[in-house]
């Protein structure tokens, strides 16, 4: 079977998810000039509620499927009998969750908005046709991020046109929640050209046990990523939830590339995995290499320009939101190493079994200390509750996974991009905050100074991430010049 490359599906993936993230982030920086603080925060808090019931509606298929697509890769008729079997376990979790999310609607006399409900419970609806777990199964990571952009730009375009007063929050939702839809639409559009539903001599049952493990893992994961905007929501008010919200979009566009990295190795780690092969251990520190290489630097500049990203994303209204963008820099480099060494590699050797209890150390822990902290902290009592729970949960997978892989890290990449980032800051800090430039050309200048300094060190240290994508584009120069 021939491999797809990794660093191709790297750049493409990375693109994907930050269109994902990037999409609630751009419409953000419009909508919280229109909105302020309170039309934000409702759609947040509406938002937060309907996320439950889509994580009972994916039930962890979005993840298994990776993994068990990429194990039947190249046998057309396997893949067509897990693609039915997984449809049909997604299709009666959705309408578990459709039907939950219709009582909770319903029934609630405390829900005031309900069309800004319905907007957002839309999104449960469109996971019927959720099948980005084969594209991602496939290595289909061109297809999935052209995809993302098409939707993303025509949902911006959208949003511009129809969300013009305070009072159009609800049309804001409805715009988000059909983007999601947008690409659900395409995507099983598309699987015809790669799949077919096939009924005969189905084993549905062969799935449960290992998707019920993963899925209580994923809710209980859910529990603890949402729980502070639930809390905060019920403790504080809607103007809270907008700083906290808007401060979470801002760092999970850079959480979000660490995540779209890590995922790229899930098929590939889950071959080398089952076939026994010794790349399994190779591909964990090109792993931690390239995520060594991207998240130090994107932490470092993230917490010194958290002041102008939220100024120049946001306007002064969310000024609040800076502090708490500051506080959660460290779930940049949790999350990131997390996702590939605990995540990635507990879904590609089959021990799915490992999160529960971390999982449920996690929630537990988010829940106490919001109920400690956001009374008197709000926002940034939360933002530290949810980076102590992701430590305790990625603290005990990683202890595990580490005993039963006996895998070697190799430290020489994570120190370079530590060392790296810490002399880029001294440059961004200085140009930010020492030379009295406008805000806007503070910020760029800064950015750009940062990325020329980072690759300056990285380059005089010896980094072999740099000198390999240099010696590259060096060996692309010299064939163009002789074109």
């Amino acid at each position: 079977m021939k491999q797809k490359s990794l660093v191709k599906n790297s750049i493409f993936n990375v693109i994907y998810t930050v269109a994902n993230i990037l999409f609630p982030l751009l419409t953000s920086a419009y909508v919280s000039r229109i909105l302020l603080p309170t039309g934000v925060g409702k759609v947040a808090y509406a938002q937060n509620i309907a996320s439950y019931f889509v994580t009972i509606a994916a039930l962890g298929i979005p993840s298994y499927g990776i993994r068990e697509v990429a194990k039947v890769r190249g046998e057309q008729e396997k893949l067509n009998k897990v693609f039915t079997e997984l449809m049909i376990i997604n299709a009666a979790s959705t309408t578990v969750a459709v039907v939950g999310y219709i009582f909770l609607v319903a029934l609630n006399s405390g829900i005031s908005d309900i069309c800004l409900y319905i907007a957002c419970g839309t999104a449960v609806f469109f996971n019927y046709i959720n099948v980005d777990w084969l594209y991602q199964g496939e290595e289909e990571y061109v297809y999935i991020s052209c995809r993302s952009i098409a939707i993303k730009v025509l949902a911006f375009i959208s949003l511009l046109l129809l969300v013009k007063t305070q009072k159009d929050y609800i049309l804001y939702a409805w715009i988000s929640s059909l983007a999601t839809g947008g690409n659900y639409i395409f995507n099983i559009v598309h699987a015809r050209k790669y799949v077919a539903f096939d009924f005969r001599e189905l084993k549905v049952k062969r799935h449960f046990a290992s998707i019920a493990i993963l899925a209580v893992s994923i809710f209980l994961s859910g529990v603890y990523s949402k729980v502070d905007t639930t809390m905060l929501g019920v403790m504080t008010n809607d103007d809270q939830v907008g700083f906290y919200s808007n401060a979470h979009k801002a760092v999970n566009i850079v959480i979000s590339v660490g995540t779209a990295i890590s995922a790229v190795f899930l098929p590939r780690l889950s071959y080398c995995y089952r076939s026994g092969r010794k790349e399994f251990g190779e591909l964990i520190n090109r792993g931690i290499q390239i995520l060594s290489f991207i998240l130090f630097p994107l932490s470092v500049g993230l917490f010194i320009l958290a002041d102008d990203a939220v100024s120049i994303l946001y306007g002064a209204a969310f000024a609040e939101s800076a502090e708490i963008v500051q506080l959660f820099v460290p779930l940049v480099v949790i999350s990131g190493f997390g996702n590939l060494l605990c995540y990635q590699l507990v879904l590609c050797t089959g021990n799915e079994r490992h999160r529960l209890p971390a999982y449920i150390a996690g929630a537990l822990a988010n829940i106490l200390l919001n109920a400690i902290l956001i009374p008197s902290l709000a926002g940034k009592g939360a933002a530290l509750a949810s980076i102590c729970s992701e430590l305790i949960v990625n603290a005990y997978q990683f202890i595990k996974m580490k005993k039963m892989l006996k895998y070697t890290i190799d430290f020489k990449a994570v120190i370079q991009g530590a060392f790296s980032a810490t002399v880029m800051g001294g440059t961004v800090y200085l140009i930010d905050r020492c030379l009295g430039l406008p805000l806007l050309i503070a910020a760029i200048l800064s950015f750009i100074g940062g990325c020329m300094t980072y690759v300056l060190v990285n380059c005089l240290i010896g980094n072999e991430l740099t000198l390999n994508i240099a010696g590259m584009l060096k060996e692309k120069f010299r064939n163009g010049v002789r074109d």
